[in-house]
């Protein structure tokens, strides 16, 4: 009998990520593979990015929205779990698979642990700031499986009790497209985006969910910067967070739209060839973290959200306050490419594949204890 195996994607950040672990997963004959698709995949305003899921992968697509523009992050949750449970019962899987520390991870998370269905997390262990951290160790809290992305991450697993026989290191799974040198050219996704700068950078700007208190100034302070700096801009808009509708109203008010281009959202694979070729990238996104220092983009990291992720040449760190033209002319004109795997060789989805072949793999318990660290 082929394992069932669901993958849960809420984002487009996340699919970018599950993408080449769900292709070689449907290439074996062992696994019967359902992609779960939710969250802002399911959104006007972001782009209807189901679709975009629909062109890559054309059988066994469950979809279902469990929100709406605005909602809080508690009434996401309690859609998420009641309409993935009914999933759950119906498709009856063997595993389910989650990542990162979106609030869609926590209800499938919590489905999983109710029902006593294997649950495996995606890129746990990981450390930045806002509510995502809480999130994040929580999933890794109610799942029974861990992959994570380096060594440090499985350290910080293994020191909240979870036990080491359930924790794989195989690196973060966009690396796979990252390193893989078939990314599309930058004439072409210049020209599918009707993108007529010669150089640009790109700005992303999420909502601090513990500090939306400060984020209409903290915007302003930021779009004077981008107004002002001698630079085009490609603008991403943030996820859908508390705070995403401060962020999309002003860059709707007080942008100069001639020098800058705004999207709801980007292929992955098509973000990051703009990525590759941008002066820099400025912003608060996990993209400077992971993304930009393996591609040998500068990152501009303004503010906390991302504060504790990674220390790294390849990025500048600024509070708000500081962001200003000589500090980040400074930072560029003396960045030298390191183009460091912080995050995996580009084999993730082979790692992967290997583990979830093996028996002993299935055999690993649903019942959860804490395994002291002698």
């Amino acid at each position: 009998m082929k394992k069932k195996i669901i993958f849960v994607t809420a984002t487009r950040a996340d699919f970018g990520k599950l993408k080449s672990l769900i292709k070689i997963t449907k290439k074996s004959k062992k696994f019967s593979v359902y992609i779960i698709v939710t969250g802002m995949h399911m959104m006007s305003k972001f782009g209807n990015t189901h679709g975009e899921i629909n062109k890559f992968f054309k059988s066994n697509i469950i979809k279902f929205k469990n929100q709406e523009f605005k909602d809080n992050l508690e009434t996401i949750l309690t859609n998420t779990t009641e309409k993935f449970s009914k999933i759950v019962k119906k498709v009856k899987p063997d595993l389910i698979l989650i990542h990162g520390d979106r609030i869609e991870s926590l209800g499938c998370a919590l489905v999983g642990a109710l029902n006593h269905i294997l649950t495996a997390h995606i890129e746990g262990g990981e450390v930045s700031g806002n509510i995502d951290d809480t999130i994040r160790h929580a999933v890794t809290k109610l799942s029974h499986i861990h992959f994570v992305g380096n060594n440090k991450a499985k350290k910080r697993v293994l020191n909240m009790g979870e036990k080491r026989n359930s924790v794989f290191t195989i690196g973060s799974p966009d690396m796979d497209i990252l390193l893989s040198k078939k990314l599309p050219s930058i004439k072409f996704v210049k020209k599918i985006y009707g993108i007529k700068f010669k150089n640009y950078a790109v700005l992303m700007w999420h909502p601090v969910t513990s500090s939306v208190y400060r984020l209409k100034e903290d915007t302003k302070k930021l779009i004077n910067f981008v107004n002002y700096y001698n630079q085009n801009f490609v603008i991403i808009y943030p996820n859908n967070d508390p705070g995403t509708e401060i962020i999309i109203d002003s860059y709707k008010k007080l942008l100069k739209t001639d020098k800058n281009k705004i999207f709801e959202s980007l292929r992955f694979e098509r973000f990051a060839s703009l990525l590759k070729n941008s002066k820099f990238i400025i912003g608060n996104s996990s993209s400077g973290i992971y993304e930009a220092p393996v591609l040998g983009t500068p990152t501009i990291n303004i503010g906390e959200r991302q504060h504790k992720r990674l220390n790294s040449r390849a990025i500048k760190n600024l509070k708000i306050e500081s962001l200003n033209k000589n500090n980040v002319d400074k930072f560029l004109n003396n960045y030298k490419q390191i183009k460091k795997k912080y995050f995996g060789e580009g084999n993730t989805d082979k790692r992967f594949i290997q583990v979830i072949k093996k028996n002993a793999f299935w055999k690993i318990s649903t019942q959860k204890y804490y395994a002291d660290i002698v």
